[in-house]
């Protein structure tokens, strides 16, 4: 090509970009109307202060020596408190409408929700050693009494009974967190299931899986809201469904700390109500339900080898109604529960979860996200 010739072209092609408008800001222009309520069934708010702080580790390890020690250094009333807020303003950013929490001095996560005007379900962290909130078990136990008695009447505030889980507390006081949720119909807020060590663990203790070993307990029925479920035998998802207890599937934190991947997709089949959960910003490092439903689609799609399994409807309901009845919620921002759900089955589908971030969610009831907004929850054991 002769000189000239090229010189020309160039010409030419300056002038075309000169030209052309930019492309800049076009995807963060998308906004999509979304009208259903983000749950966060299982949290710890103020574990905001954590996040980034113990990486790369197994949960036993990651909990035991250093989450534990520095919660026994750090974790007060006031740092309670202050971390709720920063937490509620992160879930507030990515759309969540409701969060359950299980933390200490959650006296304080009350305090903050309510004057953040965010819904939750509060639960003190119950275990048989000292916490930062008190010395034994029996302590913990007429905290969360106490809290029972305090909010039973507030519109913002539901108070579930929370043991840790099945390492951490013994089989009688297990059972008494048991007997304190049945005497005020209240949520049975629980880890379980949640690694391979715990498992294993469990039935060379007791002959039973966790799940099991809970059933003989007592402590399944439709009041029980399970954290993670992910070492879980056909047995355990049939004891599951027969007993219509709720399932929290936080794929984030699984993920993270190499727990595994737990059977969603049997779990729905069986016809398992199995909702979603942040976990801990310190274990999935981010409070956002979006993500997470996004993130539990992509797995089942993966770990099943079939493209079809836990569609985008099937994610939202798991982010919203399923949410919402794990918690005892009848009623959110005015409707139903059943409303909601057939508003979500009337949808054609939900393609934009792969394509959107939470923030990118307009929901009319959150269209100030700073202002006094009127929500009021119901809750069935009122």
């Amino acid at each position: 090509m002769s000189l000239r010739k090229r010189e020309k072209i160039q010409k030419v092609l300056r002038k075309i970009i000169v030209k052309a408008k930019p492309l800049t800001g076009f995807m963060a222009t998308i906004k999509q109307k979304f009208s259903f309520p983000l749950v966060n069934a299982h949290t710890h708010a103020a574990m905001v202060a954590f996040r980034g702080l113990a990486e790369d580790l197994p949960l036993h390890d990651w909990l035991e020596k250093y989450i534990w020690p520095m919660e026994r250094e750090k974790v007060s009333p006031e740092f309670v408190y202050e971390n709720t807020k920063r937490a509620i303003a992160e879930m507030r950013k990515n759309r969540i409408c409701v969060f359950a929490e299980m933390y200490f001095f959650e006296n304080e996560v009350a305090r903050a929700s309510k004057e953040m005007n965010m819904p939750v379900l509060i639960g003190e962290g119950l275990v048989d050693f000292p916490s930062p909130s008190y010395k034994t078990f029996e302590e913990g136990l007429e905290i969360t009494k106490g809290l029972l008695e305090k909010y039973k009447d507030d519109e913002l505030v539901n108070v579930s009974v929370s043991p840790h889980s099945i390492y951490t507390v013994s089989e009688n006081n297990l059972a008494r967190a048991k007997e304190l949720a049945k005497k005020y119909r209240a949520i049975f807020h629980i880890h379980l299931a949640e690694t391979k060590k715990e498992f294993s663990d469990c039935k060379k203790k007791n002959g039973l899986t966790p799940v099991e070993y809970a059933d003989r307990l007592g402590l399944l029925d439709e009041k029980a809201l399970l954290a993670h479920c992910v070492w879980l035998t056909d047995r355990d998802i049939e004891i599951l469904a027969r007993t219509k207890a709720n399932v929290v599937h936080c794929p984030m934190s699984n993920l993270k700390l190499g727990s595994g991947i737990a059977p969603v997709k049997k779990l729905i089949k069986a016809g398992v109500n199995v909702c979603l959960g942040t976990d801990g910003a310190a274990s999935s490092n981010r409070l956002d339900i979006w993500e997470a439903g996004k993130i539990a689609a992509l797995l089942q799609k993966g770990i099943n080898g079939d493209p079809t399994c836990l569609s985008t409807k099937t994610a939202v309901k798991m982010m919203t109604v399923n949410g919402l009845k794990a918690l005892g919620i009848k009623e959110f921002f005015g409707k139903s529960v059943s409303q909601i759900e057939k508003e979500i089955d009337a949808e054609e589908n939900f393609n934009y979860l792969y394509e959107l971030q939470a923030d990118d969610l307009i929901i009319e009831n959150l269209r100030d996200l700073t202002s006094t907004i009127e929500i009021v929850v119901k809750n069935s054991a009122r």
